[in-house]
């Protein structure tokens, strides 16, 4: 009997170890990763963009976005009341840089909102309930706003058990080669993560 308690303790501390280290794998697959950043050009200054900026109106933005694997990539502009889907023409990403609206061109403030908000989401997989929302011909601020949320509480991770890693800027920028070597401020993007989708969100108050 203290034989077969044995083997069964062993059996089932085998079955823990095994699936501890299928959950500590899954829990690592889930998880995504990418270099992400906005560029304000305001007159001769460039800074990399806060979560909570502050702009004016005429000041320049372009988007920097490089996922770690191929990933479906969606980005949206809002201004409290309006909701447009920046890349609908070019949503999965695979070893290249993103830049939006291009490697040369830029995003100008207007001023004609007092709040400005770019939201980036990364996604190992198409979202096809996401993309259904962005084409939309009348799109709703506050739907959009409840939706958004949603996706940024799924993308939460537990920051104390996470680690950040480095990750090699593989491939080049869409439409322009070698413009890593070119534009510094790649090599400064940050890295963010989330669990099974990533959601960074930028919001802009703009000064009249």
């Amino acid at each position: 009997m203290r034989l077969n308690l044995n083997i069964l303790f062993i059996f089932s501390l085998s079955i823990f170890l095994i699936t501890g280290s299928i959950y500590s794998v899954c829990a690592e697959e889930e998880k995504v990763r990418a270099k992400i950043g906005i560029q304000i050009k305001s007159g001769d200054r460039i800074v990399r963009a806060k979560s909570n900026d502050r702009l004016k109106k005429g000041d320049l933005l372009r988007i920097y976005l490089h996922p770690e694997e191929a990933s479906h990539v969606y980005i949206v502009h809002t201004d409290l009341k309006n909701v447009t889907f920046l890349n609908e023409d070019q949503q999965k990403i695979q070893s290249s840089t993103l830049m939006m609206p291009s490697p040369r061109d830029y995003y100008e403030v207007d001023g004609e909102s007092s709040t400005e908000t770019i939201t980036i989401i990364v996604s190992p997989n198409e979202v096809p309930e996401l993309l259904k929302k962005l084409e939309q011909q009348n799109k709703s601020y506050a739907e959009w706003l409840e939706y958004e949320n949603i996706l940024i509480e799924k993308g939460k991770i537990d920051l104390s058990t996470s680690t950040v890693k480095p990750f090699p800027m593989a491939g080049n920028v869409r439409g322009l080669p070698g413009a890593s070597d070119i534009d510094p401020f790649m090599k400064e993007l940050q890295i963010f993560s989330g669990k099974s989708i990533l959601v960074k969100k930028y919001e802009f108050k703009v000064k009249k």
